[in-house]
């Protein structure tokens, strides 16, 4: 977490009379906020809707993210607003970036401001009793979409590639801050990771957290991709294997295309065919990141505050994770020795 993230939050009462100063300074003339409410969801950040009022250009529609005081993870906000600037100048359908302050933040916490736009997430809109879109269709578009993301050339915000071996050790790292014992299952996970590390055969902006909450389905038809805290530049099959963790019928996988599905689907949208030795890494590796997100989120922070509920029964899901992990550490020992 930066420096900036151990400030205090305004309350809410202040928050909206905060952001009507910090927006009215950028534009140099004054505004007015309000329907300033908190949106549910976010792991690194918190979320507020707001509409601004302004004599020149009427009423706009934002949303606030900002840093939780005890993030479950460090991430780094600047570097996200700057690749959200960059996508968007690419056409890929992300919310259009405004501002971010990470030092000596108005609001307190770092925070950056963007578009609102209209429209559910891709889960409640699959869920719901209106009009559903065509699961075969859709699910052909969002991987379409996932292919171009992987295409874009790498820009400079995103940083340096991050190796396969490097992201094991990035989770590895978040484990052992989360607990000194994640047991036998992790453990043995993170040995066959670190001996398996296979070569990625290109390199492509990796979202992280590709998956139906996280895709915009707006009232237009149009999909756009949130939360890109966790991207990065790294092997497109890590993308793959994340987005094929989450199965329940409303989701990519398993409710719009079934796995073999998308994986057909992905080699022909982007051109490269996907190993499956390669995918079989990745896929291991989405298990133990996740588990260690949830660790992560189980503990304590460091102030003495306390958990928030939602981590916490995230954090007893760990076992369930612990039983994919030895599925999958089975099936993958299985072929080798085959």
């Amino acid at each position: 977490m930066t420096a900036a993230a151990t400030l205090h939050a305004p309350a809410s009462g202040d928050l909206g009379a905060a952001l009507s100063k910090y927006i009215g300074d950028r534009r140099g003339r004054p505004v007015s906020v309000d329907g300033l409410r908190r949106l549910a969801g976010g792991t690194l950040h918190e979320t507020w809707a707001f509409d601004v009022h302004d004599s020149e250009t009427g009423t706009e529609a934002f949303v606030l993210r900002r840093e939780f005081d005890n993030a479950t993870l460090d991430g780094n906000l600047r570097t996200e607003f700057d690749l959200l600037c960059d996508l968007a100048a690419r056409g890929i359908p992300v919310p259009r970036p405004f501002w971010c302050e990470v030092n000596d933040s108005p609001l307190g916490l770092p925070f950056m401001i963007l578009e609102r736009i209209d429209g559910t997430d891709l889960r409640k809109a699959l869920a719901g009793k209106g009009r559903a879109p065509d699961r075969v269709v859709l699910g052909h578009e969002l991987v379409r979409l996932q292919a171009q993301l992987h295409a874009v050339p790498a820009p400079d915000s995103v940083g340096e590639e991050s190796s396969p071996s490097t992201e094991v050790e990035r989770w590895a790292t978040t484990i052992a801050e989360a607990t000194s014992d994640p047991g036998p299952l992790i453990t043995g996970a993170l040995a066959w990771l670190r001996s398996h590390a296979p070569a990625a055969d290109r390199v492509g902006v990796v979202h992280g957290d590709f998956k139906a909450n996280n895709l915009l389905f707006g009232s237009d038809g149009r999909v756009t991709v949130l939360d890109w805290e966790l991207a990065h530049l790294g092997d497109p099959l890590e993308d793959l294997a994340w987005t094929m963790l989450w199965t329940t019928s409303f989701d990519l996988v398993g409710g719009l295309l079934s796995e073999d599905e998308y994986v057909r689907a992905y080699a022909v949208a982007s051109g490269h065919a996907v190993d499956p030795q390669r995918l079989a890494f990745w896929r291991l590796h989405a298990l133990v990141k996740l588990a260690a997100i949830f660790l992560s989120g189980a503990v304590g922070p460091e102030d003495g505050s306390p958990v928030r509920p939602t981590l916490l029964l995230l954090g007893r899901a760990v076992v369930h994770l612990e039983h994919a992990i030895a599925q999958c550490l089975r099936a993958n020992l299985t072929e080798e020795a085959s």
